[in-house]
């Protein structure tokens, strides 16, 4: 696997990819009674129904939509949940996730590199800038785009397309960089070079596009990318 030429933009999914996402999966886990085997699944349900609204022509902010989902975990195993307990359990410890060790440096070389990167995620503006901020990685990004602009869902062709045109560059030299399978698959799709970073636990869906690298963490990336 490698890339087809050296990218000028580089788009980074923000959720696993950059952050740790442990103390979010902790808060549900809690909700649910102490449950960390259903994390998961309301991980799941999450994207799920973000791909309802896009099919569904609807927008709901990608918050709202884990709350949503959250309610219905704990209502499949006979607990209840409202709206706003759900949201108030995921709220705090997402807008207050570390940075995975190595991203800090990683980006930084690639900034030293000359590539713009840009940060493009499912999640609201607001709250993603506020992620990024309190991660100590805002600094790195030229761009923060999310789709509540577009108010259409990743992996739908036409997301990327537009975080491309936004950036105006060309799908060919954009690379997107994301440890979510369905994430690359839906932007090689589009036509843009692809990134997996094998973040435990995850790994390509088995019948998705293949990515044109597969990396352990962004570290190997800047190696790749010669910075």
């Amino acid at each position: 696997m490698a890339l087809a030429s050296s990218p000028k933009v580089i788009f980074f999914d923000v959720n696993e990819t950059l952050l740790d996402m442990q103390a979010v999966k902790t808060a549900i886990a809690e909700v649910l009674d102490g449950d960390e085997s259903l994390v998961p699944v309301w991980f799941a349900q999450l994207l799920h129904h973000s791909l309802v609204d896009s099919a569904t022509n609807q927008y709901h902010d990608f918050a709202e939509i884990g709350a949503a989902a959250l309610v219905m975990v704990a209502h499949s195993k006979g607990k209840t949940l409202s709206m706003e307990q759900a949201k108030d359990a995921i709220t705090t410890p997402m807008t207050q996730l570390p940075a995975h060790d190595e991203v800090k440096a990683a980006l930084a070389r690639l900034q030293q590199g000359g590539f713009t990167l840009v940060a493009f995620s499912n999640s609201a503006e607001a709250g993603l800038n506020r992620q990024l901020l309190n991660a100590g990685v805002r600094q790195y990004f030229d761009a923060v785009l999310s789709v509540s602009s577009i108010k259409r869902y990743k992996p739908h062709g036409e997301t990327y397309q537009w975080a491309v045109k936004t950036m105006q560059a060309d799908t060919h030299e954009s690379l997107m960089v994301a440890a979510h399978g369905w994430d690359v698959s839906g932007a090689k799709a589009a036509g843009l070079q692809t990134a997996f970073i094998e973040r435990p636990g995850k790994m390509m869906y088995p019948l998705g596009l293949t990515p044109d690298l597969s990396l352990p963490s962004l570290s190997e990336l800047a190696d790749e990318l010669g910075v």
